[in-house]
């Protein structure tokens, strides 16, 4: 049995010593803003440790490239670029969403104002790529840097796609499933698939084994998503930390929506898509309407086949890269906590 904060925490710390050494050269606000951001210290900029995110995808860089022989220490720069553009990402999210809070803290804008955050999410960007040239040429080709930076450079643009899906899609009533899923991908499933391939790419030339993890990649990142769009109307709100009816009332177009726009039919598909028509956010007896149609057209169950087939051609994928060691398994273990996740 695998304790998934374990294996989560086991980079972390190195991972988050490589990024503040690649702020060392930032001016001293801009420095004191992202390690605020990263919650390594308060609005003052004093010392802190408040919560901090997953580490995910650099812990899923750095698993790959050491089940495949590598030393993960030699893969810190990338692990590090990584997270810090996902972190450019969030910055610039909440500042599209106009969210004021993350990890329970006001969010960089929403201290220093739009304008400010705007920049120092460019800047972390900026050094994201400037992070693996850290990359030691003695230990991995020029082809094999030129590689990975190629790979982030197009998940970058990828996820800009798709976060420009993503808001204009808020204001169409002519959003398919296949439209969706094209979007999530793009803007989560682009990164994480980066991150995966990433470390596939520094750590074997075998073009076999890369494929295979591209797929269990990209498989994982969309069973990931479901996963997200079925807590996020059916989840337990004591485990998630949010009231189940939140996406719903503000009107969020996951995919067990979208199904249930297309599904229905008549006078309710009619009063569903008036609802999503306009910006108010729901009441109690329109999310409960809501509800009631998502049950008709059995909305849950088809988000769990959706699921459930991206499950299976990951893990299949997976199966077919035959290394029964640590690293491997763990990342194994990190990829059904992802897809089996109550929170």
């Amino acid at each position: 049995m695998y304790s998934i904060d374990l294996i989560l925490s086991r980079y972390s710390l190195e991972v988050e010593q490589t990024i503040k050494e690649a702020l060392v050269i930032a001016p001293p606000f801009i420095q004191g803003v992202i390690s605020y951001h990263f919650g390594w210290v308060d609005q003052d900029f004093k010392p802190a440790n408040f919560k901090k995110g997953k580490f995910l995808r650099p812990t899923l860089c750095l698993l790959v490239f050491e089940a495949l022989g590598g030393n993960y220490k030699d893969a810190l720069p990338v692990a590090a670029a990584i997270e810090m553009t996902h972190n450019f990402t969030l910055m610039h999210d909440d500042i599209e969403d106009n969210d004021l809070e993350r990890h329970g803290r006001p969010t960089v804008w929403a201290i220093w104002g739009k304008p400010l955050a705007i920049n120092i999410g460019d800047y972390l960007y900026t050094l994201s790529s400037k992070s693996l040239y850290q990359l030691d040429p003695a230990k991995f080709s020029t082809d094999k840097i030129f590689s990975v930076l190629r790979l982030i450079n197009h998940a970058c643009l990828a996820l800009t796609e798709g976060q420009d899906l993503d808001l204009r899609f808020e204001q169409s009533q002519d959003v398919s499933v296949e439209m969706y899923l094209d979007m999530v991908y793009k803007k989560t499933g682009a990164l994480l698939e980066a991150a995966i391939l990433a470390g596939a790419t520094l750590g074997t030339d075998d073009q076999a084994i890369i494929k295979h993890y591209q797929t269990f990649a990209q498989n994982i990142g969309a069973a990931f998503q479901v996963r997200d769009d079925i807590l996020g109307i059916w989840g337990d709100s004591s485990k998630t930390g949010k009231s189940a009816d939140n996406d719903l009332r503000r009107k969020k177009k996951t995919l067990p929506v979208i199904y249930t726009l297309q599904k229905l039919e008549g006078r309710r598909q009619a009063k569903l898509k008036a609802l999503y028509g306009t910006a108010e956010p729901l009441l109690d007896d329109q999310v409960q309407f809501v509800r009631e149609c998502l049950e008709q057209v059995k909305a849950y169950d088809y988000a769990q086949t959706v699921a459930g087939k991206a499950i299976e051609n990951a893990f299949t994928a997976l199966g077919q890269i035959a290394l029964p060691n640590r690293a491997q398994l763990e990342l194994e273990a990190v990829a059904r906590f992802l897809v089996d996740r109550s929170h």
